[in-house]
């Protein structure tokens, strides 16, 4: 098996795989506090998120969402743990996404372990802006209801 080969099969195991599935139907709040729609200018992928936000925490995520399988994968990470964290702790778990692409080691607090599993995408810079989209449009929401 060419390099290539093996590094996209290494990328788009069944757990990437798994976690973008979770999130292929659009699934919309009837009453977010507020919608933001995030663009990768790399690739084109595009999400748009419904939140719902309480005492500085995000109770309520929505989504559509048409994105590559990674950018998927990093929607449904975020759709299982971010619902429930302040945006301290969602901002800081994107920080260490980005932080990992880079080619560092990071230690993911638990709740945010599963992001480990983009490792694989390090040699994949163009999909680094995908992946960071949820990130980016919470972090977004939370700043426009401050």
């Amino acid at each position: 098996m060419a390099d290539s080969d093996a590094a996209l099969t290494a990328l788009y195991q069944p757990r990437i795989r798994e976690f973008s599935a979770r999130v292929r139907a659009d699934r919309r709040l009837e009453a977010p506090d507020v919608t933001v729609t995030c663009r990768s200018p790399v690739c084109g992928s595009m999400m748009t998120l419904d939140l719902a936000i309480r005492d500085g925490i995000l109770v309520g995520l929505g989504w559509r969402a048409r994105a590559c399988t990674l950018g998927m994968a990093s929607l449904g990470i975020v759709r299982q743990v971010g619902v429930g964290q302040t945006r301290d702790q969602i901002a800081d778990a994107g920080r260490l996404l980005s932080t990992l692409l880079q080619g560092q080691d990071v230690d993911f607090p638990s709740a945010w372990s599963d992001l480990s599993v983009f490792t694989a995408a390090r040699s994949f810079p163009t999909r680094f802006a995908s992946m960071g989209l949820p990130f980016q449009a919470i972090a977004q929401g939370f700043a426009e209801l401050s």
